[in-house]
């Protein structure tokens, strides 16, 4: 081989070098922004109406509340991971619209974080709030909430005098699981699990806070003839682990959400939503929500 191809082929082996420099710094801040800083996730179903809407893809901050690690291995293989947040700057807080892992994996039995499917719903009761729902109106410790968005389609197609409790299907609440015999129309008061908080156990109110106990101490919680047991132990009182919130979409008449599968663990809320970046349906981009900021 001649000078002249030498030198042919050491330019290339340095164009490949700096190509693949390039490459690997632009994936390098591509893994960074995506696990630490913002993350993107696309809007599939009508449940957060009209605030987002199918089509759109939001950008979700991970800065200000802080970005999770875990092992994303052991989630796939189904075990139960250890959930770990870094320093924030900020409180999930109530009116936030969050994005987080569906609580259950397979069914609706017990807590199971679920690392492939996101959720994105508003947080319309926070740790430590007692929370109430009246004819869809939404109340938190007594006050009047904007949660649940426009309630007149959910009344109508929740008519108290058209429908029966009992059997009409995506009405009752936390899919029976409570004693007071609670609808997506009329729940509470309901106390949300704040961590280091203690609240007494009954027959009559330990079913909502069932699946939780059982995911913090991975014990059973039953009611043996007016006993509670858990792990085969008498309890009356449990003191909570984690902070819980309690998720709803906008629309209310048509959002799968906390009322029917009850709280969600802080570890598996991934971030808030800031904005809409980008919206587009059936190749149709929807310009007036392009970099749309939410609330």
């Amino acid at each position: 081989m001649d000078e002249k191809w030498k030198r042919r082929w050491r330019i290339a082996g340095k164009w490949a070098e700096n190509v693949l420099f390039v490459a690997s710094i632009g994936f390098f801040l591509f893994v960074i922004w995506h696990l630490f800083l913002f993350a993107s996730f696309n809007i599939p179903s009508e449940s957060m109406l009209p605030t987002l809407q199918p089509g759109d893809k939001i950008l979700v901050d991970k800065v200000t509340t802080g970005a999770r690690l875990f092992d994303i291995f052991e989630a796939a293989s189904g075990k139960d991971v250890k959930i770990r947040r870094m320093p924030r700057f900020r409180k999930f807080k109530r009116g936030d619209i969050l994005v987080f892992n569906f609580p259950f994996r397979e069914g609706w039995r017990k807590i199971d974080m679920d690392y492939r499917v996101y959720y994105a719903k508003r947080c319309v009761g926070a740790p430590g709030d007692t929370l109430e729902i009246k004819d869809f109106d939404y109340y938190i410790n007594g006050i009047p909430s904007e949660g649940g968005g426009d309630r007149r389609l959910a009344r109508a197609v929740y008519a108290p005098d058209s429908v029966s409790r009992d059997s009409l299907p995506g009405f009752r609440a936390f899919r029976k699981d409570s004693v007071t015999h609670w609808t997506i129309r009329d729940l509470g008061p309901l106390y949300i699990p704040r961590k280091g908080e203690e609240i007494s156990l009954t027959p009559a109110n330990y079913l909502p806070y069932r699946k939780v106990v059982e995911w913090e101490t991975k014990n059973k919680l039953k009611d043996n003839d007016g006993v509670l047991t858990l792990g085969g132990k008498p309890v009356s009182s449990y003191r909570f682990k984690e902070n819980y919130y309690f998720m709803a979409g906008d629309n209310s008449g048509d959002s799968q959400d906390s009322r029917y599968w009850g709280f969600v663990p802080e570890p598996f809320i991934v971030g808030r939503a800031l904005l809409v970046w980008w919206s587009e349906r059936d190749e149709v981009v929807n310009k007036e929500r392009v970099m749309k900021w939410l609330n």
